[in-house]
């Protein structure tokens, strides 16, 4: 009995701080704002710029290679980029708050094969990363999609059916053909 009652208050107390927690996590950029530009870099060093892609609908995944739960969405992003890149949607892959030589073995050696660009923030966790300084991420993985008119159109965080249905669902708005 005692120990189900101190397991009962240990569960009480997690989900105290893990709701305490989530309350003092920024909010994610709101739907019809400007999509902060930003600079990253593709597997071959080069830069690319989110405004490179302006006049596309541009799928912001934020992740990392140590993330399980980035790994978890991946497939999902791969099937999207599949189906409606010939629609005019861009997956875009940022790796954030890793270290360039682990981005830099996942694309010799991923652990979930995927198509999509992919680029590296060079901030990595550094203060400055785009994550957080431009997009509010707190979490990953997160999610941006962007108007051809770089306005934001849907944002979500984590991995899993419901963000996947959400996701969707903003993409059926923007006029994709699932």
């Amino acid at each position: 009995m005692k120990t189900r009652l101190l397991l009962t208050l240990a569960l009480l107390l997690s989900a105290f701080g893990l709701s305490a927690q989530a309350q003092n996590r920024p909010q994610l950029l709101a739907n019809g704002t400007d999509a902060p530009d930003f600079t990253a870099n593709k597997p071959d060093g080069s830069p690319v710029k989110l405004s490179d892609f302006r006049g596309k609908v541009v799928l912001v995944d934020f992740w990392a290679t140590w993330c399980p739960p980035c790994k978890k969405a991946m497939p999902h992003m791969e099937n999207l980029h599949q189906k409606l890149g010939a629609q005019g949607l861009q997956v875009l892959g940022v790796c954030v708050w890793d270290k360039q030589e682990a981005f830099d073995g996942w694309q010799t050696k991923p652990e979930v094969p995927t198509t999509y660009l992919k680029v590296f923030d060079p901030a990595g966790r550094a203060p400055g990363n785009i994550a957080k300084a431009k997009y509010n991420v707190s979490g990953i993985p997160t999610f941006y999609l962007i108007g051809k008119d770089g306005k934001i159109l849907f944002s979500g965080v984590g991995a899993g059916p419901d963000t996947e249905e959400a996701l969707d669902e903003a993409l059926k708005s923007a006029g994709f053909k699932l």
